[in-house]
């Protein structure tokens, strides 16, 4: 009795390894996943300069999973802005031990503003993986992410408000319309970048997603470049922060260039398929900037806290913790809003377009001048 238990159970055991196995089999296969070249995929996926290195656009989760780990055009994209997301989630937690973060209003614009610098590299990234399931995830996760970049580009505009605000602009009419047309510029922005997948022509893309991230970039630094021409190097906390302040810019500009050449893969088409390509260098430098700008701000808001409280430029907690939530809110909205557009005009385009509704309103009009046509035959 003891030996046939015994014969039992290694069964078991052999039945359980022999399906481990199979297991492992299956993911050994799927982790050497064939890339795709550029005349294989649908013209949404198409980037110019790259050739090869595409991923099917009709991946199981599973498959997207193990695509990170491939040679593929996406992978240095996903590991750029997921190893970023790592390093501010270190620095948020570093922070908030020797900070008050949550507990003095004064660092609540930080706060905020810390989150949104690991929100927007973690939304990237999941973006990047997961965009290869269908093309309207393709679009739904690009939504997504436009929205946490929004989201960034309101925290930039409250940190530069109590932190970096020249003094002879406060309580002014300026300082009275900053916030508010920073809110409106974050939701803006998400609509401008999110619409731009609606249409066909890789110009008019391009050019709204641009100016969707550069208008809120130029009136959230507006006010920062006006301190830094006036800035007072004796006694001004300026003096230490306008080197990080400048090295952002820079790294924004570059990033920029980047993103809207599409250099380097346009003078060697195929040659960076896989490493070194213009997106790639978007998300190193976009980080670069977000790191410097940080080192900036927490420079300024140490120097300037005795100066701000003299002047009575204290941070109300009304703007960090009800209108950061408003605006969150609204921008996970408009995604919801531009997310059934997108399935409610699936049936009658293959492709996701501004056209869909034109279409469907020109076919219904064809259907009705025949209609009438015949009946007028009819009649005849």
């Amino acid at each position: 009795m003891f030996s046939g238990y015994i014969t039992g159970r290694l069964r078991e055991a052999k039945k359980l390894t022999e399906g481990r196995l199979k297991e492992a089999g299956r993911l050994m296969e799927m982790s050497h996943l064939p890339v795709k070249r550029v005349d294989e995929v649908s013209e949404t996926l198409r980037e110019p300069g790259i050739i090869t290195g595409y991923r099917n656009e009709n991946c199981s989760v599973l498959q997207a999973m193990v695509s990170l780990f491939n040679y593929t055009n996406e992978t240095v994209n996903f590991w750029t802005h997921f190893l970023a997301f790592l390093y501010f989630l270190w620095l948020l937690v570093s922070l908030a031990t020797i900070m008050p973060l949550f507990e003095d209003q004064y660092y609540y614009p930080l706060t905020c503003y810390l989150f949104a610098s690991c929100a927007y590299p973690l939304m990237s990234c999941l973006a990047h993986a997961f965009s290869c399931l269908s093309l309207t995830a393709l679009h739904i996760c690009y939504f997504i992410d436009y929205a946490a970049i929004s989201m960034y580009t309101w925290s930039v505009a409250v940190i530069y408000f109590f932190y970096s605000f020249p003094v002879h602009l406060m309580n002014t009419w300026y300082s009275q319309v900053f916030l508010p047309i920073a809110v409106l510029n974050s939701l803006l922005a998400t609509f401008c970048a999110s619409s731009s997948r609606f249409f066909k022509t890789p110009g008019i893309q391009k050019v709204l997603r641009i100016v969707a991230f550069v208008v809120p970039f130029v009136w959230d630094s507006a006010p920062l470049i006006i301190r830094l021409y006036n800035c007072d190097y004796e006694n001004d906390s300026c003096a230490e922060s306008s080197i990080y302040h400048i090295h952002q810019f820079l790294c924004v500009g570059v990033a920029f260039f980047f993103y809207g050449s599409h250099l380097p893969e346009r003078l060697a088409p195929g040659c960076f398929d896989y490493v070194g390509h213009s997106h790639n260098l978007l998300h190193v430098f976009s980080i670069l900037a977000t790191n410097e700008q940080m080192r900036a701000i927490i420079i300024d808001l140490q120097l300037q806290q005795d100066k701000l409280e003299n002047l009575n430029w204290i941070p109300t907690s009304t703007w960090s913790t009800i209108a950061s939530p408003l605006v969150f809110l609204l921008n996970i909205l408009l995604v919801l809003i531009l997310a059934y557009s997108l399935f409610n005009h699936r049936h009658c385009c293959k492709q996701p377009s501004i056209n869909c509704l034109s279409q469907s309103i020109i076919q219904k009009s064809t259907v009705q001048v025949t209609t009438d046509s015949v009946e007028v035959k009819k009649s005849k």
